[in-house]
């Protein structure tokens, strides 16, 4: 009987190698996470962003509009009414007003047309932690105008203004007080500083949102307790309807989000807040682009959620199944059009 011949060893060493090269591409697909198409779905009390949009917020009706920051103001009323500047009464049918540093301005009964923004700015939109609250507020870093209009005498509402610390047709330092026109229609532009607050109280008819904002930068859903410098959440349980997740179309991959979770979402290109609205806090709708997308319990417990290149192989498995069959496919034509026909 003869003995069987020992495994040469260059074959032994070629399985060996190609076992082991086999094992390392596996863990660098697994540890790759290509930037992918992502959409996310939130609930959150707090927003913060920066953007190149020249205009935020659509049209809305505003119970009180109050306004810190106000640099100028310039009103045209439909017809005279009696202007109290530091108590002194002026009947006037204009109104011109500059804004000491701490100057701040309040709006009663009137109709937003949007906000205008000269060049890059950084918004935060906030929520009150009181839920089926009509209220909104909105920070800006980065001047910002935009036009008013008064409304009409309805339901006991009547429109009016009130300024503290401003400068009244080129006066002294002062406040003012006014009504304005009982038949609305008087028309307010204003400007603030680099920095400045909106705060919004809503009808209960009307509903404040906007839709294709870009975002530029990283977004960290969070914000620092003054008391602890810690960071904590932002994100809310969602009402009904709603839903907090973070979904990866191409993949149909989805993450699911605790409310008590920290999130960080870091934008490659074209990633855009596709819509938000007021209602039970802020609800959000983000899409686009993104480079990661990390989640975790802690500030330092933060992980990557984005998907694999391995992920992004097994997706393909498909399109590769396919291939053969699509062989296949044309050989059969051609060997019906005789032109794979034996020499």
């Amino acid at each position: 009987m003869t003995p069987k011949k020992p495994l040469r060893r260059w074959l032994a060493w070629t399985v060996a190698g190609v076992l082991i090269a086999s094992a390392l591409a596996l863990l660098v697909v697994i540890s790759m996470h290509p930037s992918t198409v992502a959409s996310a779905s939130l609930s959150v009390r707090q927003f913060t962003f920066r953007t190149n949009a020249r205009r935020v917020l659509g049209p809305s009706n505003v119970e009180q509009l109050l306004i810190s920051g106000l640099s100028s103001l310039q009103i045209q009323l439909n017809s005279a009414q009696v202007i109290r500047i530091s108590g002194a009464p002026v009947q006037a049918t204009s109104i011109d007003i500059q804004g000491e540093p701490s100057a701040f301005c309040s709006f009663y009964h009137v109709r937003s047309g949007g906000l205008e923004m000269s060049g890059p700015s950084i918004i935060t939109l906030g929520s009150p932690r009181t839920r089926g609250r009509a209220s909104f507020s909105l920070k800006v870093h980065g001047p910002l105008r935009a036009n008013l209009t008064s409304q009409p005498n309805q339901s006991g509402l009547r429109p009016g203004f009130e300024c503290k610390r401003v400068h009244v047709n080129g006066g002294s330092a002062g406040d003012v007080e006014a009504s304005m026109s009982p038949q609305g229609g008087d028309s307010i532009f204003f400007s603030t500083s680099s920095d400045a607050r909106l705060d919004f109280d809503l009808t209960s008819q009307s509903e404040i949102g906007d839709t294709q904002i870009p975002i530029l930068g990283e977004i960290r859903f969070s914000e620092i307790d003054p008391h602890t410098s810690e960071e904590k959440t932002v994100l809310l349980t969602p009402p009904s309807g709603y839903k907090n997740e973070v979904s990866f179309e191409k993949l149909d991959k989805r993450v699911t989000l605790d409310d008590a979770d920290l999130l960080v979402v870091i934008p490659k290109s074209d990633f855009y807040l596709r819509r938000f609205i007021v209602k039970d806090g802020i609800q959000l709708s983000l899409h686009g682009v993104v480079h990661d997308v990390r989640k975790g319990a802690g500030s330092s417990g933060l992980e990557t959620r984005m998907p694999s290149a391995f992920d992004h192989l097994d997706n393909m498995k498909r399109i590769f199944g396919v291939i053969p069959a699509l062989v296949a496919l044309i050989l059969g034509i051609l060997e019906r059009m005789g032109l794979l026909s034996e020499k």
